[in-house]
């Protein structure tokens, strides 16, 4: 059953090839949006709800039974992205970035075992690369499915929406992604990226306690920060009244540089969503998607 499904009427199957698919999963469920080329807007969203997701398993096994019974994702598309929440990631400057060394980067970063699929995307601005790794029958299920498949996790439409920000960089702020296991968080000022990270939290009390500790962390004062919440957890009433009793300029980020929402998606809260409606800008900025295996 669909959780979401909002569909323009501009959408047409027979037109699919120049509709580009852009696609996520967590244990939440698997969602997706289609994109038409000739108008640069957004016709078709939809999220398929995943029950009971412990194990990489049973989040493999939902989202091949989607697969199999949603007819949509059977259609030719222009392009396909596929993105992927984990937080086998790091950061790497460009000028220091060696393709070669991606797992030595991971286990520096990561302790026990990496996920045997390595990517890399390059996100300029900032000029760094995301290196991550995924499970190997995760990108061989998506892979099988679809052939030719980009891959990024949520680092990459995450830190590539707060490059796109109007000067971003220059001013002083805090970023959330809430998904649901694990956060994001960003900081940014004085023209630089000066933090990434993300925490496994449980509760408003984990969020606001790793929130404060990064404030404190890059010398941010939480009464006068702007604290920006994206993500699907981010319209959780708990977290958002938490927050604001110690960050008072908290609020919900916004959708910018984005394909339009045609009138039919237009109730769609993209906050929720917002990496999910990047990968658009990040497939478009000359990014680098390598696999190795």
């Amino acid at each position: 059953m669909h959780e979401i499904n909002f569909i323009d009427k501009s959408f047409d199957q027979a037109a699919s090839r120049n509709y580009s698919l852009s696609i996520q999963a967590n244990s939440s469920g698997l969602t997706y949006c289609l994109s038409d080329l000739s108008s640069n807007s957004y016709i078709l969203f939809r999220k398929h709800r995943f029950e009971e997701v412990v194990l990489v398993t049973d989040l493999i096994r939902n989202i091949g039974r989607v697969l199999e019974t949603d007819e949509t994702l059977s259609l030719p598309f222009h392009k396909i992205r596929f993105l992927a929440y984990t937080q086998q990631s790091t950061l790497i400057p460009r000028d220091f970035f060696d393709s070669g060394k991606m797992r030595e980067y991971l286990m520096f970063n990561h302790a026990g075992d990496i996920d045997k699929a390595l990517f890399n995307n390059l996100i300029s601005p900032p000029g760094i690369f995301n290196v991550f790794s995924l499970p190997d029958e995760l990108v061989s299920l998506i892979t099988v499915h679809f052939k030719k498949v980009e891959f990024m996790n949520q680092t990459t439409p995450f830190l590539r929406h707060i490059a796109n920000l109007p000067e971003s960089f220059m001013k002083k702020a805090v970023y959330l992604g809430l998904n649901q296991e694990f956060f994001d968080i960003a900081c940014t000022g004085d023209g630089k990226l000066l933090l990434y990270n993300t925490f496994q939290y449980n509760g408003e009390n984990d969020l606001l306690y790793y929130v404060l500790f990064v404030c404190k962390k890059v010398g941010f004062d939480p009464a006068q920060i702007p604290l920006m919440i994206s993500g699907e957890l981010s319209s959780r009433s708990s977290f958002l009244d938490t927050l604001k009793q110690f960050i008072p300029e908290t609020r919900c980020d916004e959708a910018v540089c984005i394909p339009a929402l045609t009138s039919g998606l237009k109730q769609l809260g993209t906050s929720r969503f917002l990496n999910l409606l990047n990968i658009q800008m990040c497939a478009s900025s000359a990014e680098y998607i390598r696999a190795e295996k």
